[in-house]
């Protein structure tokens, strides 16, 4: 008799919990709600919802609305129905994207507002340390524009150039400087006293796509720009791989990703050291839009070179789509066409091609993302025993 008592008591924590995520999950990214709506959306009787709904508001993550708060300012006859909001306000998220000419940095609510943002310059030059107290500085900037404090933050998320390994130490990377072989969450992590969950930037960006551009449940994203980088969606989730490489075609140098840029903006002029490459490769991106035959044929190389490594992860993967991003994303009219001829010609299903129009703010926007799915999987993986509150989901 006493061995069952335990059981049944964690049974009915466990319905407890799973009714206040139900409740959560209907107002959440919406406008309040009478007891009576959130009632009919979760399959909750009227008299548990709202119990439920009380105990939310008591741990904080309700509040209680205005009669004619998100009711397009109708008052009803009589007395008014109690209406509940998602206090989005209650935690927030911060996404930082580090990269070779500049730091992006978003505070976000629950809901994915953004409430702060602090952009700043960097050199491709840049040592490891400045380049990390640069996004020290952006996040105290963006922080300050938010009116928060870093132990505010809840859940933070980075994307930056390189291999990522499981544990957030850039194992490879081929373009900033002194970055191989440290953990730059680290260092960020101290300061807003929370773990960063630190990805590739490609990665990121599919993510991004994924949650807010063009929807696929299996996905290539190319990242393309002075460098060529690929993220993959698989069966709806990120897939980073084992090691944190997928998607690293490039290091398959007979693939041509490696300096395809750089002989793309050769025939620009674009070597010269003083020579911005995104620049240069604009230049000769207009110049064959214009119909210049050494463009037009620069443009084709690098079409080719893009398809060869996009069609081995095509054949691979079996995606829906292939986007194209990154700062060449601006030629998707030139690019998208060659792309799709070059494809056709191998893969036994050619997939649908599309530009991204996240533009340079992908990756932190892919960032915000993963650190708003951290808080999602503390609020349904905390144990049934411990009190669905915000202390505790903040780690408190």
């Amino acid at each position: 008799m006493t061995e069952s008592f335990p059981s049944a008591a964690r049974d009915q924590t466990l319905l407890r919990r799973a009714n206040e995520l139900s409740v959560l999950a209907v107002l959440r990214g919406g406008a309040p709600r009478p007891l009576r709506e959130i009632s009919d959306a979760t399959g909750l009787s009227w008299r548990s919802t709202q119990v439920v709904a009380e105990i939310l508001d008591a741990q904080g993550w309700l509040v209680e609305a205005e009669a004619d708060e998100g009711s397009g300012g109708r008052r009803a006859v009589g007395r008014p129905a109690r209406r509940y909001r998602f206090r989005a306000e209650v935690g927030h998220v911060v996404g930082i994207d580090v990269g070779t000419h500049g730091v992006q940095v978003f505070v976000a609510d629950l809901e994915a507002t953004i409430v702060g943002s602090h952009h700043a310059e960097v050199s491709p030059g840049d040592p490891a340390q400045v380049r990390l107290a640069t996004a020290e500085h952006a996040l105290h900037a963006a922080l300050a524009e938010a009116g928060l404090q870093p132990k505010d933050v809840w859940a933070a998320a980075m994307g930056t150039s390189g291999v990522i390994d499981p544990g957030g130490t850039v194992t490879a990377s081929a373009l900033l400087p002194g970055w191989r072989g440290l953990n730059p969450g680290g260092q960020l992590g101290s300061v807003l006293q929370c773990p960063v969950d630190v990805a590739n930037d490609a990665n990121l960006a599919a993510l991004a796509e994924r949650w807010l551009g063009h929807r696929a449940e299996t996905m290539i994203y190319l990242l393309a720009g002075v460098r060529l980088g690929a993220g993959l969606v698989i069966g709806g989730q990120l897939h980073r791989g084992a090691a944190g490489a997928a998607g690293e075609i490039g290091a398959l140098r007979g693939v041509g990703w490696h300096d395809a840029a750089e002989r793309l903006v050769a025939t620009a002029g674009g070597t010269e050291p003083r020579t911005d490459r995104g620049e240069a490769a604009t230049r000769v991106f207009e110049a064959a839009r214009a119909g210049d035959p050494v463009a037009v044929a620069a443009v084709d190389r690098f079409a080719a070179d893009v398809a060869r490594g996009v069609t081995a992860m095509v054949l691979t993967i079996d995606p829906d789509l292939v986007v194209l991003g990154g700062g060449f994303s601006h030629a998707a009219d030139l690019l998208l066409p060659r792309l799709g001829t070059e494809l056709a010609e191998t893969c036994l299903h050619l997939p649908r091609l599309e530009a991204s129009e996240l533009g340079d703010n992908a990756v932190a926007h892919g960032a915000l993302r993963l650190a708003l799915d951290t808080v999602d999987q503390r609020m349904t993986s905390l144990d049934s025993t411990v009190p669905l509150a915000p202390a505790a989901i903040r780690g408190q």
